[in-house]
């Protein structure tokens, strides 16, 4: 059962503000909240969904606080868990504009945080995706102890492309946790070295690798795909499938599959969470006997079929081959995230790789500190597989 958490906070020159769990009773008024903030361009289903913002709310697994003030909800914020992995997730952090200068965020934010983490020992780290139209989110996390981890270019595009930030907060129980000696290849280690800025972890081993697509000498052949959307089916069988070598070295936390790609001959099943309102998916995992450059590079000529912008998947930081792989298929790493995926009692270290069937825009993107860096380390990859790629050959 969730802790119930109440503070009341008196704010200068207006009175209490009582920041507390949401009710379903709260849930017209929440809507009001993110609505006058982000107008209809919000794309969190969790939000826009009477139903999963009710599930939410009522499920232990959640901690949604709100702050409200005489009667009306000023502030809102999520915690979702997986207790079994032992890792959580901060999202929809809003306030109102006119509460702004009051801190309420970070009082929110911390409130769970500490709960979670040190209080009630329920998750190892959370992380968390913050928006770049301002540098405040950036601001709130680093000031929370967070740890600044990747970019997201044009993850989601509804009104305009928008890039979010990778960020996470370790307890030293995660850190005890971890599998040491990471094998990266030499594009991933710029990433490394900026978490290494920030948190004390041991050097990685840099192992380069080669495949046959590597030269680009040789173009990567498209598989055709077939799609299912029948969500419930969908998830049901991505729990009774076995996963192959490549797919049992990637993760996806708080996401469930909705889509699968099969194969004409059934011998490849890739199975994605995606999201047409934003444009917005992710690889999941699955199964096959054909070469995995082969297969990303097939689910993202069918992505772009269906009118999709983004395709992300996170790989473990011991497989080097799988790694190259990814890269070989256009795909280029975002971001390190130690200790992501829970594997029996350790802690795996995960890499980011996503792939953005857009035009590049950063024109309103503002980001602070190390998140420039990782930026410029991700162009500089970008660069090198769709541009400089053709004075290779």
């Amino acid at each position: 059962m969730r802790d119930k958490i109440e503070k009341t906070i008196n704010l200068p020159g207006k009175g209490p503000v009582i920041i507390r769990l949401a009710k379903t009773q709260d849930m017209r008024r929440i809507q009001m909240l993110y609505a006058e903030i982000y107008g209809a361009s919000y794309s969190v289903s969790l939000i826009t969904d009477r139903e999963k913002m009710r599930s939410a709310i009522e499920n232990d697994n959640y901690y949604w606080l709100v702050a409200e003030y005489q009667g009306r909800i000023i502030g809102s914020l999520v915690y979702a868990m997986d207790l079994k992995d032992r890792i959580s997730k901060a999202f929809g952090a809003v306030v109102s504009q006119e509460f702004r200068k009051h801190d309420l965020a970070y009082t929110m934010m911390k409130l769970v945080l500490d709960d979670i983490t040190h209080g009630r020992n329920l998750v190892d780290l959370v992380y968390a995706t913050t928006r770049t139209a301002s540098s405040a989110p950036q601001r709130l996390t680093e000031s929370l102890g967070f740890i600044k981890l990747g970019i997201f270019p044009n993850t989601h595009k509804v009104s305009e492309n928008e890039t979010h930030c990778l960020t996470a907060y370790y307890t030293e129980n995660s850190l005890k946790k971890r599998k040491s000696k990471p094998k990266i290849i030499p594009e991933v280690a710029p990433f490394y070295e900026i978490v290494l800025k920030q948190i004390k972890l041991d050097k990685a081993k840099i192992e380069d690798f080669k495949t046959v697509y590597s030269d680009h000498n040789q173009k990567v052949p498209v598989m055709e795909f077939e799609s299912v959307t029948a969500a419930e089916f969908v998830k049901r069988r991505f729990k009774e499938i076995k996963q192959t070598d490549f797919f049992l070295s990637t993760y996806m936390p708080f996401h469930e599959p909705n889509l699968i790609f099969v194969s004409k001959d059934a011998k490849t099943e890739l199975y994605l969470h995606y999201y047409p309102k934003d444009k917005y998916s992710v690889i999941m995992g699955g199964f096959t006997d054909k070469d995995p450059t082969v297969v990303l590079e097939s689910a993202a000529a069918k992505l772009r079929e269906m009118d999709m912008a983004y395709l992300e998947i996170l790989i473990d930081a011991y497989s080097p081959a799988f790694q190259r792989m990814a890269i070989d298929a256009r795909f280029i790493p975002t971001g390190y995230f130690p200790c992501a995926k829970k594997v029996g009692n350790k802690r795996y270290d995960c890499i980011a790789f996503s792939r953005t069937f857009d035009i590049l825009d950063f024109r309103n993107v503002k980001i602070i500190s190390l998140y420039r860096n990782i930026l410029k380390e991700y162009l500089k990859l970008w660069r090198e597989n769709y541009i400089e790629v053709v004075f290779k050959k």
